[in-house]
């Protein structure tokens, strides 16, 4: 018979999420059920996930959305195997879809018989895990502020993890595309710009424009800068570097358009964005932990094992 869980039994103060590191496998081995959301992502470890009546395989940097009344547990854990968790209201995710609009369907999130499952690559992976271990921490300092880095958070890392499921999963981007995509996030491609991006494709320019607008509705430069902007706004928040020297750093030579781009993505100056969000001002740890800290600041979770 399974367990029936509550968000309640883990938080009573609605404006602050549950996340855990889950190490103890007694605690995963009975069946159960819950009324919440539930996005969990296995940081080392394999192990079998029992859910629906249905056994999958759980590996190192994947990731699961379990809905509510999705019935699970997990059996034949290595004796590394480690998760982390994010427990979600219900409201929260008619909010976030909601807020993505007609390119997330919840439907197709909520109709399936098996809870989507996603396989990170290693990029994915830690960017995730370094995104979920700053949550947690940041649950107990930021405090009045944890609410709005939450919502931030979870979307980036939801966001992450399902990208357009219902678009990119159901189209034919060409595989040739996507792996020139996924090579130009690499920093010494997107500094390099459109030779680096051209010479990866091999095929001309004039084919590679074509076929970005077709499948990606971007061009090969728009692109590029958006990779250049994301490495920019990390560096800013994250570093003492100035600004100029980020952003000749990422591969923009022209100040001018930088500023202008910087601007239009996020409607400010990027020394504006640094006085408002820099780490020191918002007291988050640096972005760079060891397992002591992050094992010794992530809840454990409640074992809903025990009598008490």
């Amino acid at each position: 018979m399974a367990v029936k869980l509550t968000l309640k039994q883990f938080t009573t103060d609605p404006s602050h999420r549950y996340v855990a590191l889950i190490e103890k496998h007694e605690q995963l081995q009975a069946m159960h059920t819950h009324d919440y959301f539930e996005l969990f992502l296995v940081k080392e470890g394999k192990a079998y996930h029992i859910v629906n009546n249905t056994t999958q395989l759980l590996k190192k940097g994947s990731v699961v959305f379990m809905r509510p009344n999705d019935f699970h547990c997990y059996s034949h854990m290595s004796d590394d195997f480690v998760i982390i968790n994010i427990l979600i209201d219900g409201h929260t995710i008619d909010s976030l879809f909601s807020y993505l609009g007609s390119g997330y369907s919840l439907e197709k999130f909520m109709s399936s018989s098996l809870p989507p499952k996603s396989s990170l690559s290693e990029r994915e992976f830690e960017c995730v895990l370094q995104d979920l271990e700053q949550l947690v921490l940041s649950k107990n300092i930021l405090k009045d502020q944890s609410e709005t880095f939450f919502r931030i958070s979870f979307l980036k890392i939801f966001t992450m993890c399902y990208p357009l499921i219902g678009a990119i999963q159901n189209s034919n981007i060409p595989e040739w595309l996507r792996w020139v995509v996924l090579e130009m996030m690499k920093k010494e491609n997107f500094t390099e710009g459109l030779p680096a991006m051209v010479r990866l494709s091999t095929r001309s320019y004039e084919h590679l424009a074509r076929t970005c607008r077709l499948y990606l509705n971007k061009t090969p430069t728009e692109i590029i800068n958006e990779l250049r902007i994301d490495y920019v706004t990390k560096e800013i928040i994250n570093t003492e570097d100035t600004i100029i020297t980020i952003a000749l750093d990422s591969g923009f030579q022209n100040l001018s358009h930088f500023y202008h781009l910087f601007k239009k993505y996020y409607g400010m100056s990027p020394t504006t964005f640094r006085e408002t969000y820099t780490k020191d001002q918002i007291n988050l740890p640096p972005l760079q932990f060891n397992y002591t800290i992050v094992k010794q600041n992530i809840p454990i979770g409640i074992d809903f094992l025990s009598n008490e």
